[in-house]
């Protein structure tokens, strides 16, 4: 395809008729004709024109109007002549022609081809340079307006071209301030020179990085994150250089850092989270679990994913199929929360299942299912502990009821007992019957102590005793009730120093201990051995002390390792529904309370041991189990005044201070008793009141008795008294204090305490 040349004749139309006639016919050329330049339309002028022909000469034209017209149009410039060549073409061509033709010359033809090819040839080069031109300025806007910053360095990293978007990453408003401050050396923008070092080293190795994420130091001093890509090429002289493209992508790093940060707080917090979560799929595949069920189950998290539920929350097929039923059931309800017992977690949990549909899955309405457990296996032990405790409260104000009663009965029967033996002849078998009651009455009265101190109501007092004493009653009480299968065998060491306890409370620990160790023996049979032996007692601060050793041993199946560490506490039994699992537990504190040490030993299949130290009292001397006293140092006369709403016990005692030598003044409803000494106040040598009464109660009869005479001596009997205890009395001026059931000596003793001149000492106002 040739390319249409537009020519443009200034001068008389008749010089050009033979240019004209050598125009080529295959050629597309455009032609316009002007005898001068100053009748040429403006629209002829605006129109660029590929050669402009003259004639006649340039001579005749004014040479500056020539040049001004070159300047304005600027354009191939031929003279053509009709006659001979000029003489002087020098001066033609310095006026700015570019040929000059000659219609006469041989070959104006060929001059005419040559000047047409070389105006179609120069016509090509100029479109070319300016499509050039187009295309190089339109990629030059491209990369000064685009977002990306765009460079060029050296291989060493210097920085010799870059576009505006590259500056201003960098903090910088155009690439030349970039570029100038760099030449001065001024530019503190750059990489960390460990990252600079990375980035050649991977360019020097591979000839290209993409997407290498680092930090940029600003020019403010700030970094900013940055994706670079490079690649190494060559200029046309074979020096190698980088190009390459640099991404502002802080505001992306920044929101991946705050969406990593979430992850991992939303991760460390599901881990944190003592409950036991697992998130499930549609098909009942675990997704994800936290770490408490992994812990629990002491599996790594990531071998549980992708388990069946049954698999994992299941013990056996039945329970577990049973249990993962009823989550997808809770899945589909309300999302109420149910307890459930789930072996395989070892414990009871109070289960809450919910349904959601996570976002992001290819599968829109696939539903997963989020379990929470709440391990309440502690609140449901705290339940049975406050059920066990709240039957122990009952227990004890049963025990307070019945101790006040029995004590009564007691009072009855060792009373007449007790009068009916000293009525008896010495030889006679009756007497000795007669002790034996006694000797069952005081073991009774010790059971309801013992029955007191389970439940806590009794006051503990510890006196100086040797235990040898105690383990002879046990020993003996045991044997009287062990079955036919079981003996018991007694060794006991000589000349062992007393302890301080309370013997009530060491004879509760040893029949407790006792009665374990015969149970344990109850289908096989076996021996009971109860030792006592000299030891040494090593206190927490690691000095040592003498002590004694009370070792309690069966030859039963003995006790599991596993639950050996757990006999102590409190509500742990392993006699399932038979026990409160209280009795070791209560063993337990006594003997601490005692400042001592008790220890479990067993060896399953081969029997239990209990081993119990006590620290022993040398320098003490034991009491006396009641002080040494005649009936004659508390024989006295006089009338007492006493006062108790049973019958019985209220005879009973008239007939024992007849006996001393008083004359009672017997009376059962305390309301006329305080009638009665109101009216004759002074006719009373001593007052004995029982302290539970209807109407009024002892304590209370007591003051108003001091109200109307302050110095007469009162003694206060009780068979079980919450309100009311020896030091109370002693408080309020009571002089005596007697716990039934009482015994002629007990009450001779208190009689003659009561009458012996007393210290002043502040009593309680009523």
């Amino acid at each position: 395809m040739t390319t249409e040349l537009s020519l443009l004749f200034l001068g008389p139309r008749r010089p050009f008729h033979p240019l004209l006639a050598r125009l080529p016919k295959d050629r597309a050329i455009k032609t316009c004709f002007a005898s001068q330049p100053q009748t040429l339309d403006k629209s002829v002028l605006q129109e660029r024109w590929d050669i402009l022909f003259l004639c006649p000469p340039p001579a005749q034209l004014p040479e500056t109007a020539l040049k001004s017209f070159l300047k304005l149009y600027p354009t191939t410039l031929i003279v053509l002549y009709s006659s001979d060549f000029p003489a002087n073409p020098e001066r033609i061509l310095a006026a700015g022609i570019d040929e000059i033709l000659c219609t006469s010359s041989p070959d104006f033809s060929f001059q005419v081809l040559r000047v047409l090819n070389r105006a179609e040839k120069s016509k090509n080069v100029s479109q070319e340079l300016e499509t050039h031109q187009l295309s190089s300025n339109k990629f030059r806007r491209i990369v000064e307006n685009s977002a990306v910053g765009l460079f060029r360095s050296t291989t060493e990293g210097r920085i010799t071209e870059c576009n505006t978007a590259f500056a201003r990453i960098l903090g910088f408003q155009t690439a030349s301030e970039y570029l100038q401050n760099l030449a001065r050396g001024e530019c503190s923008a750059s990489l960390h020179p460990d990252e600079k070092a990375r980035i050649g080293s991977l360019l020097k190795k591979h000839h290209e990085i993409r997407e290498f994420e680092t930090l940029l130091l600003r020019k403010d001093g700030k970094f900013r994150w940055a994706s670079i890509s490079a690649l190494q090429i060559e200029d046309h002289t074979g020096v190698p250089f980088f190009e390459g493209s640099v991404e502002n992508i802080h505001r992306r790093k920044t929101s991946e850092q705050l969406i990593i940060r979430a992850k991992q707080e939303w991760e460390q917090t599901f881990d944190s989270i003592p409950d036991i979560i697992a998130i499930l799929n549609e098909d009942m595949t675990i997704r994800r679990l936290n770490v408490a069920l992994s812990n629990r189950l002491g599996v790594h998290p990531r071998d549980l994913i992708g388990k069946r539920c049954a698999a994992v929350f299941g013990s056996t097929k039945e329970d577990s199929q049973q249990l993962c039923e009823r989550i997808h059931e809770l899945a589909r309800s309300d999302g109420d929360a149910e307890e459930m017992h789930i072996p395989r977690l070892g414990g009871d949990f109070l289960v809450t299942v919910s349904p959601f549909t996570p976002l992001g899955l290819d599968t829109p309405n696939a539903t997963e299912i989020v379990i929470v457990a709440h391990d309440i296996s502690s609140r449901k032990q705290l339940e049975d502990q406050l059920r066990q405790s709240q039957k122990l409260k009952a227990i004890g104000t049963l025990a307070g009821g019945i101790a006040h009663d029995f004590n009564n009965i007691l009072g009855v029967i060792m009373g007449y007992a007790e009068m009916s033996q000293e009525e008896i002849p010495e030889k006679n078998p009756a007497r000795r019957w007669l002790s034996e009651v006694l000797a069952a009455g005081n073991r009774a009265r010790d059971l309801i102590h013992q029955i007191l101190t389970f439940s806590r109501q009794e006051e503990v007092s510890l006196k100086a005793l040797h235990v040898d004493s105690v383990i002879k009653e046990v020993s003996k009480l045991m044997r009287a009730s062990l079955p036919s299968n079981i003996s018991i065998v007694t060794t006991i060491a000589h000349d062992t120093n007393p302890v301080m306890a309370n013997l009530s409370q060491l004879h509760q620990v040893l029949v407790n201990l006792c009665t374990n160790a015969a149970q344990a023996m109850s289908t096989e049979g076996g021996t009971l051995t109860i030792v006592l032996a000299h030891d040494t007692f090593t206190t927490e601060d690691g000095s040592t002390s003498p002590a004694v050793r009370i070792t309690v041993r069966d030859t039963g199946p003995g006790i599991a390792p596993e639950i050996l560490d757990n006999i102590f506490d409190p509500f742990f039994s392993t006699k399932k529904s038979e026990g409160t699992g209280m009795g070791l537990a209560m063993a337990h504190g006594i003997i601490k309370a005692h400042s001592g040490q008790i220890r479990a030993e067993s060896h399953p299949g081969h029997g239990a041991a209990f081993h119990i130290s006590l620290p022993v009292v040398p320098d003490a001397q034991p009491a006396p189990l009641k002080p040494l006293v005649r009936r004659e140092d508390a024989q006295g006369t006089g009338r007492v005044l006493i006062i108790d709403d049973e019958k019985e016990l209220a005879s009973i005692g008239g007939e024992m201070l007849s006996r001393l030598g008083y004359t009672p003044v017997v009376v059962t409803d305390s309301r006329l008793a305080l009638e009665r000494f109101r009216t004759e106040p002074d006719s009373f040598r001593f007052v004995i009141t029982d302290q539970t009464m209807p109407g009024i109660t002892g304590e209370r009869l007591a003051k108003k008795i001091h109200l109307l005479r302050p110095e007469i001596p009162i003694i206060v009997c009780t068979g079980y008294s919450e309100k009311i205890n020896a030091e109370k009395a002693r408080r309020l001026g009571i002089r005596g204090f007697l716990l039934k059931p009482i015994l002629m000596d007990d009450l001779a003793l208190c009689i003659k305490k009561a009458l012996e001149p007393q210290k002043e000492e502040a009593v309680e106002s009523a």
